[in-house]
């Protein structure tokens, strides 16, 4: 598996119960033997996942979703097969030294290797007598050498950065990547720099920040490039990952001394937006991750009005996020530079509801003693209700409204239910997914295959009694079993799943194994009739073939040796 031994990855799946795993995710149910759960791999409403925790393995009837413990954490999680390896060894206690997955598309290695280099440099340079100012404008900053290293933070000099790189590389590509400007001199000079790097732990570009009284701009960016797009990327979210699903929330800040500064008092969980908007990949990036969202940006008019964006764009998507307040002060670093832990503690446990602070935001500035300014809340108000999801929620934020304002329950309900958002009126009927028809042939073989994985004693009997498959992809799916049953020693059907999950052309024919209605048992006749059907097929092809070379021929007596072949056959194999 690349990167990974195979006993490495047979170890840590072995050290993760599937049953156990898929539950810390969803609401399982047992039925016999089997565990059931909704699918999350299509659109499912009844429980069609089956999870065997005999085999270790899942199976959507459905969707045809199939795979061990391994799998579904890395679809589940969307992220690459190694670091799903990491999440589960991480999660069983195992200190597995993984190397991470090298991402990096081969295309813009050399971009990647740039910048790498270039915070090596930058972190040696903060280390030098010429670094003595910056330690101490970090220090006075209550950031300590540990903090300074975890998060990567350098220092850049005067012009040294570009010239020892363009030994190397060339000045144009060191432009192109946003190290260089357009005079062939260093982007950042006297900086302290702030490493920022990909959702996958690459550093991709630097935030330069002055640390003296210089009338220069407070910071320098790095450009876009190829390789960093700020719109896909979450300052600290590939450090934060691990401690944000074993809390199963998220902390939105909006830069990077936020990040920081909260990860000095334990608040491990938490990523920045560096300044950008926030992203239908960053929205994808929280999808993917199923955990509480909590927005902790600015306290300032700008910040209020990027919570209330952010928020919004969460409960569209049914995820009800909750905000920090501390209104005394601009963000959370300065909070907790002036007021501590223990302050930012109690902020953090007296967070509100979204949409508590969404009402609140609309009452601002307003004389709700005047009816106008009241009626014109109480709509938007309801606008606001209206959007949330949670049927109970919804209840109790009308109750609340009607009370607080002396506004008649109903009035309010009413107005609610005109407001649903209304789906178009369409003619057109729900398309429904049609399922592939197979012939006779096809099910031999798929069910071949299938009693082949979970029965692997059969697997010597398909090589001495068949040994191939008429459709190619079955073919070499067979193939592949063989050839890991005979380097392994022997078959397990959940590390096979390893095995194929690296291989599109093997899950395929997976998918499709496991997406047919299968009959667990079976009977030794049975599998012999399979074998027939599809030796039937491969003889009836020969016959086609023999018979059309049989109408070319002129040569009689080549047109007599045919004819006994094509009948031999026919009565050997096909018995007529």
């Amino acid at each position: 598996m690349g990167l990974i031994k195979d006993d490495v990855i047979k170890k840590v799946r072995e050290s993760n119960d599937i049953v156990d795993v898929i539950g810390s995710y969803l609401p399982l149910t047992q039925k016999g033997k089997n565990y059931f759960a909704v699918c999350p791999f299509h659109d499912d409403h009844s429980p069609s996942m089956s999870i065997s925790k005999e085999k270790q393995i899942f199976t959507c009837f459905v969707c045809g979703a199939t795979g061990n413990v391994i799998t579904f954490v890395k679809d589940y999680e969307k992220v690459s097969f190694v670091e799903a390896v990491d999440i589960l060894g991480k999660n069983a206690g195992l200190n597995l030294e993984i190397k991470k997955n090298d991402n990096k598309d081969s295309k813009y290695k050399e971009y990647y290797d740039i910048y790498s280099l270039a915070l090596a440099y930058y972190k040696n340079n903060l280390n030098t007598k010429s670094g003595e100012q910056a330690r101490k404008y970090l220090e006075a900053r209550n950031l300590t050498k540990e903090t300074i290293d975890y998060f990567d933070i350098g220092l850049s000099l005067n012009d040294g950065l570009t010239k020892s790189l363009e030994k190397k590389y060339s000045k144009e590509k060191l432009i192109n990547i946003g190290l260089t400007n357009d005079y062939g001199k260093d982007l950042f000079i006297s900086r302290i720099m702030f490493t920022i790097k990909d959702n996958y732990g690459y550093p991709v570009g630097f935030s330069g920040r002055i640390y003296d009284n210089s009338n220069n701009p407070k910071y320098v960016n790095s450009k876009e490039t190829v390789i960093f797009k700020k719109g896909t990327i979450l300052y600290n979210y590939y450090r934060a990952k691990d401690e944000i699903r074993k809390k199963k929330e998220i902390i939105i800040s909006e830069g990077f001394m936020e990040v920081i500064r909260m990860h000095t008092i334990g608040y491990k969980n938490v990523v920045a937006l560096m300044g950008t908007s926030f992203t239908k990949e960053h929205l994808n990036i929280i999808k993917n991750m199923k955990v509480q969202v909590v927005l902790n940006l600015d306290q300032d008019e700008a910040g209020k009005t990027a919570t209330l964006a952010i928020g919004d764009m969460l409960m569209n998507e049914g995820i009800n996020p909750s905000v920090i307040i501390y209104s005394k002060y601009k963000d959370a670093d300065e909070f907790i530079m002036k007021e501590g832990k223990e302050a930012f503690d109690k902020s953090y446990k007296n967070k509100v509801n979204f949409i508590d602070f969404k009402l609140d935001y609309l009452k601002q500035n307003k004389d709700l003693t005047k009816a106008e300014n009241l009626s014109t809340f109480i709509n938007s108000a309801i606008e606001t209700i209206n959007e949330i999801e949670d049927d109970i929620l919804k209840e109790i934020k009308i109750k609340q409204l009607s009370k607080e304002y002396d506004i008649n329950e109903n009035l309010i309900r009413n107005k609610t239910k005109i407001k649903e958002k209304e789906k178009p009126i369409t003619n057109d009927k729900p398309k429904q997914k049609t399922k592939k028809r197979y012939n006779k042939y096809d099910i031999s073989e798929i069910r071949l295959l299938y009693l082949m994985l979970n029965h692997p004693h059969l697997i010597n009997y398909y090589e001495n009694h068949l040994g191939y498959m008429n459709d190619e992809n079955r073919r070499n799916f067979a193939n592949s079993i063989i050839y890991y049953k005979e380097k392994n020693k022997t078959f397990d059907y959940a590390d096979f799943i390893c095995y194929t999950s690296e291989r599109p052309e093997l899950e395929s024919v997976l998918k499709e194994i496991t997406s047919y209605n299968h009959i667990e048992t079976y009977t030794d006749e049975e599998v012999d009739e399979y074998i027939t059907k599809i030796k039937e097929k491969r003889v009836k092809r020969q016959i086609e073939k023999l018979t059309e070379k049989m109408k070319n021929t002129i040569d009689i007596e080549e047109k007599k040796r045919l004819s006994n072949r094509i009948l031999n056959m026919k009565r050997e194999v096909l018995k007529w």
